[in-house]
C-alpha cells in the first residue's frame, strides 16, 4: 500500500525547498530508478564526479567489512553492492554533505548529523548480528532516520527554531504534537513521506516513521518488522547515550538495557557495538568532513552504570487487573539487562522475584528462596541452565519446580535436550511480551494446580490422621470405664480370650480373680452416690498400684472387679489377691464426713481340667467370691 500524497510535502516540493540530493547525486538517483539502468551507466555517472566516487568506493568498503576482495572501483561497488543500495549510499553521503549547515540557528546540525552516523553504524552492526536486512541498506536507514527533521528544520528555519526552543524539555509525544499543530505534520510523517518520494521500501518508509516510538507502532510483536524496528531503536539509543552529558546518560543507560534485552541483544554483544562505533567513528567523520565528537567507551558506560538506581518502562501485565496466582519467581542470567527485563516484567504482573547471575548462585539460594517458578538462560558461567535444571531434578524437595529455559536458539536438538534434562518450558531470546506473558500464565495455572494438589494431599493425610486418632480414642472410650478409669467389662472379656487362647497353644497357666468391694451398697446409702463413686476410684488405683506387672484389672460391674493373671497358678494368684486385699484394707478413705474404711472379697480360680472356657473360669471366680462373702467378707477364697 502507498503513503498517501502527504499535501505540506506536496507544497515543499513544488517550492523545492525540500532538503535533496544535488548535482550527480541527484543525477545517480534518477538514474538508479530507471528499470533499464546499466551498472555501467551508473558507475560511469559517479565517476564522473572524483569527491562523490571517492566516498563511495571507500564507504563501500567500510559497510562490507573485510570483503574477500577489497573494492577499488565504482564498477565493484555497484556489482557488489547493487543499485538500490549504491543508491541508497549515494542519497546519504551527498545530503551530509550538502546540508551539514543550514539556516534554522536552533537547529544543531552537526549534532544532528553525528547522532545519524551513529545510529547508522550501531543499525548496521546490530542487524548483521540478527541477520534481518543487508547491512548496507540498514546503515542508510539509520542516516535518514530522523530526515524529516532536518526538512522541518530546513523548510521552517524560524518557526521551527522557536518550537525547537519551546518543546526543548517536553518528552517526544509532545515534541510530535507541537509539530503538527504548527505545520499540519510531524517530523515522522516527513521522515517516511520522504523516503517514500525517493522510493524507499515501503518497509524502510515504515521503519523511519515507528522507530522512534516502536511501542506506538501496530506491527505484529515478534515479526521481523518488529525486530527491525527495535533494532533501529535500540542504535539510535545507543546514539543518544554516547551523545549524552554525564547528568541525563543514567536515565538512557538504563531504557537502553531494557530496549537492548527485548530484542535479544546482551550487554557484552551491546558493549562490542558501542566499542566498533567508537573505533570507526574517525574513519566515518574523515570520510564526510564532520567534526570531531569524542565517543566514550561503550563497555566502561555500562559499568559505571551498574549500580545506578534508575526507574525504568518496562512492558506491563495485560491482566493487571484480574485476580491472578502469586508466584515465587527465581530468574537465572548472566546478563544484566536482561535480568532487569525478566524482573521487572514479572514484578509487573505481582509476583515476587529473585535474581541470580549463574546456576550455581541459583543452588544457593534455592533453599532460602523456595521458588516456584525457575527462569533460566541457557549458557551462563560456573553453572548453566541445562546443568541447574538436571540438578534440581535429582532432589526429591526441588523436582517439582517449574522451569522455564531461555535460548537463542530455537532449534530441535537443543530444545530436546532442554526437556530431557527436565525443562518445563522453553523461551526463545529475543522475548516476545504476548508470548512471554501467556507463558507466564500457563506457568502459573500448572503451579497452581500442584500446589492445589500438594495441599490436597496434605489435607487428606491430615484428615487421615484425624481420623486414626479419633478411632483410636473411641476405641479406647468403648474399651474404658469412665470413672475408674480401668479397662471395662468387654475389654476384659477381649482379653480373657486373647491369654486363654495363648494359654491353650502353650500349655501355660492363668488364672483369674473377682473382687467385690464389701457393704457398697451401705456407702451409698450412708454417706451418698458422690461417695460411692469415690470409694469405686480407690479401691480401683488400690488394686491397679498393687497388680503385678503382667496382671490386668479390670472393672466388672458396679462394685465388682476383675483381674486377669497371666502364666499364673493358683498359688500365686492367691498370693497376689491376698496383697491386694490387704493394700486395700490398709488405708482409710478420707471423706468429708471421716474416714471409711473399706474391705475387699475375693474369689480366686485356675484354668484347669473340667474349665473348659472363659465363661467357666469366671463363674469359678465368682463362685468363690460368693464363698467368701458368705464366710464373713474380706478375705480371699480359692479352689485348689
Amino acid at each position: 500500500m502507498s503513503v498517501p500524497e502527504n499535501p505540506v510535502l506536496t507544497r515543499l516540493k513544488i517550492s523545492g525547498r525540500l532538503p535533496t540530493p544535488k548535482g550527480v547525486a541527484l543525477e545517480v538517483i534518477n538514474l538508479t530508478q530507471r528499470e533499464n539502468a546499466s551498472n555501467h551507466e551508473i558507475a560511469r555517472l559517479i565517476g564522473s564526479d572524483p569527491a562523490l566516487s571517492a566516498r563511495v568506493i571507500k564507504a563501500a568498503n567500510m559497510l562490507l567489512a573485510n570483503p574477500v576482495r577489497p573494492i577499488v572501483g565504482i564498477a565493484d561497488a555497484v556489482t557488489v553492492l547493487g543499485a538500490r543500495a549504491l543508491r541508497q549510499l549515494v542519497l546519504g553521503i551527498s545530503l551530509i554533505v550538502d546540508y551539514r549547515h543550514g539556516p534554522c540557528e536552533k537547529f544543531d546540525y552537526p549534532y544532528f548529523w553525528a547522532h545519524s552516523l551513529l545510529t547508522a553504524i550501531a543499525a548496521r552492526h546490530l542487524a548483521q548480528r540478527a541477520r534481518l536486512a543487508a547491512a548496507e541498506e540498514i546503515f542508510v536507514l539509520g542516516l535518514l532516520g530522523h530526515i524529516g527533521q532536518l526538512a522541518l528544520a530546513t523548510v521552517y528555519p524560524d518557526d521551527y527554531g522557536t518550537l525547537l526552543e519551546q518543546a526543548q524539555d517536553e518528552a517526544l509525544t509532545e515534541q510530535y504534537r507541537l509539530e503538527y499543530d504548527r505545520f499540519g505534520c510531524d517530523r515522522a510523517e516527513m521522515s517516511e513521506a520522504i523516503l517514500a518520494e525517493l522510493q524507499f521500501p515501503k518497509i524502510f518508509q515504515m521503519l523511519v516513521r515507528d522507530f522512534p516510538r516502536p511501542e506506538a507502532s501496530k506491527v505484529v510483536e515478534g515479526s521481523r518488522e518488529w525486530r527491525l524496528l527495535n533494532l533501529l531503536h535500540v542504535a539510535s539509543l545507543m546514539a543518544d547515550v554516547s551523545m549524552s552529558g554525564q547528568a541525563g546518560r543514567g536515565v538512557l543507560l538504563a531504557k537502553l538495557r531494557v530496549q537492548a534485552a527485548r530484542v535479544g541483544v546482551e550487554e557484552d554483544f551491546l558493549a562490542e557495538v558501542g566499542d566498533a562505533c567508537a573505533r570507526e567513528w574517525g574513519e566515518w567523520t574523515s570520510l564526510l568532513n564532520m567534526g570531531g565528537w569524542h565517543i566514550p567507551s561503550f563497555a566502561e558506560l555500562l559499568r559505571q552504570s551498574d549500580s545506578a538506581d534508575v526507574a525504568i518502562e518496562v512492558p506491563q501485565w495485560p491482566h493487571a487487573d484480574q485476580a491472578h496466582y502469586k508466584l515465587r519467581v527465581l530468574v537465572v542470567e548472566d546478563d544484566r539487562s536482561m535480568r532487569v527485563l525478566l524482573e521487572a516484567m514479572l514484578k509487573s504482573a505481582g509476583h515476587d522475584v529473585t535474581v541470580a547471575r549463574n546456576g550455581a548462585e541459583a543452588m544457593r539460594l534455592f533453599d532460602q528462596v523456595r521458588p516456584q517458578l525457575v527462569i533460566t538462560d541457557w549458557r551462563m558461567p560456573e553453572m548453566g541452565g541445562i546443568e541447574l535444571c538436571s540438578k534440581l531434578r535429582e532432589s526429591a524437595e526441588r523436582r517439582n519446580v517449574y522451569v522455564t529455559i531461555l535460548t537463542s536458539q530455537e532449534s530441535v536438538d537443543r530444545l530436546v535436550e532442554a526437556f530431557e534434562a527436565g525443562a518445563d518450558d522453553y523461551l526463545v531470546k529475543p522475548l516476545t511480551q504476548k508470548i512471554f506473558f501467556a507463558r507466564l500464565r500457563a506457568a502459573q495455572r500448572v503451579v497452581q494446580l500442584q500446589e492445589e494438589l500438594a495441599f490436597d494431599r496434605e489435607q487428606l493425610v491430615r484428615f487421615s490422621r484425624e481420623l486414626a486418632e479419633s478411632n483410636e480414642r473411641l476405641q479406647r472410650l468403648a474399651l474404658t470405664d469412665a470413672l475408674t478409669e480401668l479397662p471395662n467389662r468387654r475389654f476384659a472379656r477381649e482379653r480373657l480370650e486373647q491369654e486363654w487362647a495363648l494359654s491353650q497353644r502353650g500349655e501355660r497357666a492363668l488364672s483369674c480373680m473377682m473382687v467385690d468391694i464389701d457393704h457398697f451398697k451401705s456407702i451409698n446409702d450412708e454417706f451418698g452416690h458422690q461417695t460411692g463413686d469415690d470409694a469405686l476410684k480407690f479401691v480401683a488405683d488400690t488394686l491397679r498400684q498393687s497388680a503385678r506387672t503382667q496382671d490386668v484389672v479390670c472393672r466388672y460391674g458396679g462394685e465388682e472387679f476383675v483381674v486377669i493373671c497371666p502364666d499364673t497358678d493358683i498359688e500365686a494368684a492367691r498370693q497376689c489377691a491376698e496383697r491386694l486385699r490387704l493394700n486395700v484394707a490398709a488405708q482409710p478413705l478420707k471423706s468429708q464426713t471421716g474416714n471409711i474404711h473399706l474391705t475387699v472379697s475375693i474369689g480366686v480360680a485356675e484354668k484347669k481340667e473340667g474349665i473348659d472356657s472363659i465363661e467357666d473360669l469366671l463363674i469359678r471366680a465368682d463362685e468363690r467370691l460368693y464363698a467368701a462373702k458368705e464366710a464373713g467378707r474380706n478375705r480371699v477364697i480359692f479352689e485348689k
